[in-house]
């Protein structure tokens, strides 16, 4: 799989829990986020990340290739998600439950160089 001929690089494992799976908090958790920031955030999408208020609009793939538009935001307390309403109609597209293994998966496409994921379930 890649996107304009850059391979996704996976960044994260991590299972579904009950707070990700919550329609009402409505985010992914991301462990180690700081790492992902760190590596594969450029300086100018790092001041939307951790100092927008909304976060930066990110591409979100999912096992098919449908795409959904989600923001990648470090709140305050040091946190690190994907949220947005996209959120919850990707785990319900793909059914996904509590539990099950994901893959969190990076990478760059476009002549401007987004920055976009993949999470799978394995």
């Amino acid at each position: 799989m890649g996107i304009n001929g850059n391979p996704p690089q996976m960044v994260m494992k991590k299972n579904m829990t009950q707070s990700d799976r919550n329609e009402g908090l409505n985010r992914f958790m991301i462990p180690n986020g700081d790492r992902i920031i760190e590596t594969w955030v450029n300086d100018s999408e790092k001041e939307i990340v951790v100092g927008g208020a909304d976060g930066l609009e990110v591409t979100v793939l999912d096992r098919l290739g449908r795409k959904y538009q989600m923001m990648f935001k470090k709140w305050k307390s040091g946190a690190v998600v994907f949220n947005g309403a996209a959120w919850k109609e990707f785990v319900r597209n793909n059914k996904w439950t509590v539990g099950i293994p994901i893959e969190l998966l990076v990478f760059r496409y476009g002549a401007e160089r987004h920055l976009g994921f993949v999470l799978l379930d394995v």
